[in-house]
């Protein structure tokens, strides 16, 4: 119930936080079938958001373990369909829990669900792909081949492509490319080392595919112009010249500055300026400011009437998008 809730207000919020989402690829997913997507990670728990944010099915996404180390903090997580995942190098304790979370994905996927795990293992905000572990390999190769397995579930390399990382007004284009089978390696399966590596090159090509890539050896001025010229093309930015909605825009930035620069502040103090700024950013407006619109209409609606409360419940979101989208 907690992760539908969620998903709602997410597609709620997203068109108020992003300038343009445009998904590729997706329609393809057929929404009862078992897929493990393999996502690149370049801005923590926002990606897992938005690829949620466009499926119909269910998502379940695998997440460092050491950020359910907190009782409360682990059952909120569980709630919105998280599934620990533990590093080697964490401890020679976690290898074992290696086990654990392939079995919960493979619950999860013929629960009709669809899994997301994020292939490059760590987050860093950058236009390019990463080296693959072989986290993804292993958990692919038991889906296929274990005892419990799944031979019919389908590897779809996803790519998430941001104009910027920190922050609302961002352009984002999520591919879904060429699905992969079993079908799809030449080596044979008890070549076990040989069948991951394989496994990995096939996956790393097809992710590319999806993925907008920019040398780091270029200064940053020149990163973010190559950046901007690729969203140009292939996303544009939607057209936002009228003149009355502009007006009314300004106004709504206006009325939300105070509760941004607010919210703003105190997810940079959580986060130390680091990848996890625009997930707890866009935490406090898929969730705390619902609740103080919800608020603020209540008080409205006791001192002036309760069509006065449904009016400032429909305004003041939409003064919110206006706001984001007409600059």
């Amino acid at each position: 119930m907690v992760y539908y809730i969620s998903r709602f207000l997410i597609r709620l919020a997203l068109p108020i936080f992003l300038k343009r989402l445009l998904v590729q690829g997706h329609k393809k997913l057929h929404p009862k079938s078992p897929y493990l997507l393999a996502s690149n990670h370049p801005d923590s728990f926002f990606d897992a958001v938005v690829i949620g944010s466009v499926l119909d099915q269910p998502i379940h996404t695998l997440t460092r373990g050491d950020v359910f180390r907190k009782p409360k903090v682990a059952f909120w997580l569980r709630q919105i369909n998280l599934i620990p995942v533990f590093r080697g190098s964490e401890g020679r304790e976690h290898v074992k829990k290696h086990d654990i979370t392939t079995q919960e994905s493979i619950e999860s996927l013929k629960g009709g669900g669809t899994v997301v795990v994020f292939s490059e293992g760590i987050c860093k905000n950058e236009w390019n792909l990463r080296s693959l572990g072989k986290g993804t390999a292993r958990m692919a190769y038991e889906i296929w081949y274990g005892t419990d397995g799944i031979p019919d579930m389908r590897v779809v390399p996803t790519g998430l492509n941001y104009e910027t990382f920190r922050g609302p007004g961002k352009r984002v284009v999520l591919n879904f490319g060429t699905e992969m089978s079993p079908n799809d390696l030449q080596t044979d399966p008890k070549e076990y080392e040989k069948w991951l590596r394989e496994f990995n090159e096939i996956l790393t090509e097809r992710m590319n595919e999806g993925i907008f890539s920019v040398s780091d050896d270029l200064p940053l001025a020149e990163q973010k112009l190559a950046v901007r010229q690729y969203f140009d093309r292939e996303c544009p930015a939607p057209d936002r010249s009228n003149g009355f909605l502009k007006a009314i825009g300004s106004i709504g930035r206006g009325l939300h500055a105070p509760l941004y620069r607010f919210f703003s502040a105190k997810a940079a103090k959580l986060t130390a300026r680091s990848v996890f700024y625009d997930s707890v950013l866009f935490g406090f407006l898929v969730y705390l400011y619902p609740l103080l619109v919800v608020i603020l209409s209540m008080v409205i609606g006791a001192l002036a009437g309760w069509p006065a409360a449904l009016a400032t419940f429909i305004a003041l979101p939409t003064l919110a998008w206006l706001g984001a989208q007409y600059r």
